[in-house]
């Protein structure tokens, strides 16, 4: 385990605390560089709870954690004095703080957005539009026969084979008996050609004209017309039907609500950054642009 030369002042489990001393207490100092109490507690705010329970209950761990934020304190000192001894650089960084300051800007209204309260609109817009915001679509469960053939080859054959089978089930053939003899998918008799899963109309991952196919059928346990997917040829037969039905307004009122919080802040924030463009007294150096520019236009 490596080993620092560290003044700890107080404990990290004193630092989660947030004991009664000065923002500026030094917690932290390694030569010219210190760690106040008020920069290190916000450090600590931005550890994962991992991270702050492997503070609190291993030293080489707190250890490892101070390491990090004192490096981090460092490298950024290191940054000053790079730009005083560069002032070449010195755009660019200050650029790069520009984005920063306006990311930090950002967060802090939009975190200090307080919302109405969207319970009654909510309760509106889940009677005017139910389906948007509760439905739970039909789903239908089947099995099926599947005679295999490649995109592009002739299905011709096949299709009178296929046809030949259907016709004997509506008139009463065995199901079972059927997959067992005609059935290419692997598998198929063990599972007694069923496609285990319950599915929706134009579900994904399901092949889309085997979906149309089975939301053609319309009673349990008749069959489809021949259906031609990427696989090959199917005859499907409906086993089951779940009827749409509506989630409560209490189950979805959380999501809904959300939603309109997401939205009242999008507002919020376009409205408050718009204070900050251009003005009608802008002035702008033609000139000047037209020189900074001139570079990139023979990329054009």
């Amino acid at each position: 385990m490596r080993i620092f030369k560290l003044l700890i002042l107080v404990s990290s489990a004193s630092l989660l605390s947030l004991p009664a001393y000065s923002d500026e207490q030094i917690v932290v100092k390694d030569g010219a560089t210190t760690l106040s109490l008020e920069e290190l507690a916000d450090t600590v705010t931005r550890w994962t709870p991992q991270m702050r329970r492997a503070a609190i209950q291993d030293e080489g761990d707190r250890l490892e954690l101070i390491n990090l934020a004192l490096a981090n304190k460092k490298l950024a000192e290191e940054a000053d004095n790079y730009i005083l001894e560069n002032p070449q650089h010195k755009t660019e960084y200050r650029n790069g703080l520009l984005a920063y300051q306006r990311d930090f800007m950002l967060r802090k209204i939009s975190d200090s957005i307080e919302f109405p309260d969207f319970t009654e609109l909510a309760k509106e817009q889940y009677t005017v539009n139910k389906d948007k915001h509760a439905l739970i679509p039909e789903r239908r469960i089947s099995s099926h026969i599947l005679f295999s053939s490649p995109p592009g080859r002739d299905r011709g054959e096949l299709t009178v084979e296929a046809q030949a089978v259907l016709d004997e089930l509506r008139a009463g053939a065995d199901f079972l008996e059927m997959v067992t003899l005609h059935s290419d998918e692997p598998g198929a008799v063990q599972k007694k050609g069923r496609f285990n899963r319950w599915i929706t109309f134009g579900e994904q991952g399901v092949s889309p004209r085997y979906s149309e196919g089975v939301f053609s059928i319309e009673n349990v346990g008749e069959y489809s017309e021949l259906v031609n997917s990427e696989f090959g040829i199917h005859i499907i037969r409906l086993d089951g039907i779940q009827e749409k039905s509506y989630k409560t307004f209490e189950e979805v009122k959380a999501g809904m609500i959300k939603e309109m919080e997401d939205e009242y802040r999008r507002l919020a924030m376009k409205d408050y950054i718009s204070q900050f463009q251009m003005t009608d007294e802008v002035i702008i150096d033609q000139q000047a642009l037209e020189a900074i520019l001139e570079p990139y236009t023979e990329q054009q």
